[in-house]
């Protein structure tokens, strides 16, 4: 990781971010298998220039409200349907009056981030410095599971707060339903169905 500009990713402590590379070393040749974590993988700008990646920011698009895919989903397609996967798997919450930003994922635990060694299958919430280009220590600062939140006040220094709120994950299609937005929401998550309710068929005499 240091070959490609990246520094340490922590957590409370340097080296305690064990979600990606970048945190603890392991005495491992090839493993564990894992990702990096959201701001070095903005830094490293692998996924740029996609639909797949998004930036929120009080100055442009200040929400966004829907699925969060996994990074081992970037551009993967169901070809038996004829389907793209189009949903975002990388977003960053930008500030201008702030050096600190933050970078949201979902830490699909499977496939080559099947080692990931903490917060597998939630939502990561990442801050750093650097505009995303620049090598930067990373603090992880939420790891959120379903109906949990984590809310930034004082966005951008001003009296507004940036929410990111996880609404359901579903870990069969490696996803999460997510809010994440400056102020109030534009609009609400989409609901989730309720199940169909028990039908008894009515006896027929005999």
């Amino acid at each position: 990781g240091h070959n490609l500009n990246l520094a340490h990713s922590n957590e409370a402590r340097a080296y305690n971010d064990q979600s990606g590379v970048m945190g603890y070393s392991y005495r491992q040749d090839d493993g564990p298998q894992m990702c990096f974590n959201a701001a070095k993988s903005w830094q490293l700008g692998w996924y740029e220039g996609t639909n797949q990646v998004k930036t929120i920011s009080l100055g442009g698009t200040r929400d966004y409200v829907g699925q969060l895919s996994g990074i081992i989903n970037y551009n993967s397609a169901d070809v038996t349907n004829n389907l793209s996967n189009t949903n975002p798997i990388l977003i960053k919450l930008n500030q201008n009056q702030s050096p600190d930003d933050y970078y949201i994922t979902y830490n699909a635990k499977a496939s080559f981030n099947s080692g990931t060694m903490e917060g597998g299958n939630q939502v990561m919430v990442v801050r750093a410095r650097g505009e995303g280009n620049r090598p930067a220590k990373s603090e992880l600062v939420a790891k959120l599971s379903a109906l949990e939140r984590y809310t930034i006040t004082g966005f951008d220094g001003t009296q507004d707060s940036a929410t990111i709120e996880v609404s359901a994950i579903d870990i069969s299609i490696f996803s999460a339903t997510v809010q994440i937005c400056i102020g109030e929401c534009s609009s609400p998550p989409a609901p989730t169905p309720s199940p169909a309710p028990f039908q008894t068929s009515t006896p027929t005499p005999s």
